[in-house]
């Protein structure tokens, strides 16, 4: 069996976060997710080993909407850099949700007082119909509304 043959569905994206209330507000309250399971002050040596930071101890959370998740971490050690990643920065830069009606989310969106980067904008020819959403502690999720009647 090969690699690709192994990978059977998306699991979740991770985000690391420092008020993890004010995170789990944003995932629950207004995106919708269910609380799948939650621990504080995890330290077993498996986890140190696994995210390869000697002496970590975090809050963690596991959120879940159909079948996809998101994993909160805040690490009490190792401090981390609070400084939010751009865009344009080496590595994983935001998640994306496909939404029916993306004008109807960022109208909720400014309503709840949260951020954005820009108003919808059209893309890609009029295909997609996009924003992003600056989440409280700097990370971005994007959603996307893709018009189907232009391929």
């Amino acid at each position: 069996m090969t690699l690709q043959d192994s990978i059977l569905v998306a699991h979740h994206t991770a985000v690391c976060v420092t008020d993890f209330e004010r995170a789990l507000n944003l995932y629950i309250d207004f995106l919708g997710f269910e609380l799948e399971g939650e621990m504080d002050h995890r330290s077993e040596p498996a986890l140190s080993e696994v995210v390869g930071l000697s002496g970590a101890v975090i809050r963690w959370a596991m959120l879940k909407k159909g079948t996809y998740r998101v994993e909160l971490f805040k690490y009490y050690s190792p401090e981390g850099d609070p400084v939010a990643r751009r865009q344009c920065d080496l590595g994983y830069s935001h998640m994306a949700f496909e939404v029916a009606d993306v004008n109807a989310v960022y109208e909720q969106t400014i309503a709840r007082g949260y951020k954005t980067v820009s108003s919808p904008q059209t893309l890609r020819g009029g295909r997609t119909r996009v924003f992003y959403l600056c989440e409280p502690e700097g990370a971005i999720t994007e959603f996307v509304q893709f018009n189907p009647k232009i391929s």
